[in-house]
């Protein structure tokens, strides 16, 4: 994907995670195309940011030490159930990734380097972009 964003792309992207510094090469991609940013780091949080700022793209972590993912995820359909939401994660767990995608899951991307964009999230991002 390059740089400059289809006019249609959504513009801003709420990133769950409850440690968010493993995130930071996907925020400052995020930040360099130009979108807004905002994180949570529990459901509380989360819910707050998408109240006030309706992002249309939702990165989420279903490993959080609050709570589970999955309500996190469950939340997300009742409040926003257009928001588009992928799953990012250190884990990769294939039971789990299925059960996200059935609650509503657009995809799901494996985090393992800290610092460094995950193969695979652009191309995801991109569909995220072009899907209705």
């Amino acid at each position: 994907m390059d740089q400059d964003t289809p006019q249609s792309a959504p513009q801003s992207v709420l990133i769950i995670d409850d440690q968010l510094d493993s995130q930071r090469a996907i925020i400052e991609f995020f930040i360099d195309i130009g979108w807004k940013v905002s994180t949570a780091v529990d459901e509380k949080e989360s819910i707050l940011e998408l109240e006030h700022k309706n992002p249309s793209l939702v990165l989420l972590d279903l490993v959080l030490e609050k709570e589970s993912g999955f309500e996190v995820l469950s939340r997300i359909r009742q409040i926003c159930p257009g928001t588009k939401v992928i799953i990012i994660s250190q884990y990769f767990d294939y039971e789990l990734i299925k059960q996200a995608m059935k609650a509503g899951a657009m995809g799901f991307v494996q985090n393992s380097e800290v610092n460094s964009i995950p193969s695979g999230f652009t191309s995801l991002l991109q569909g995220a972009i072009d899907s209705p």
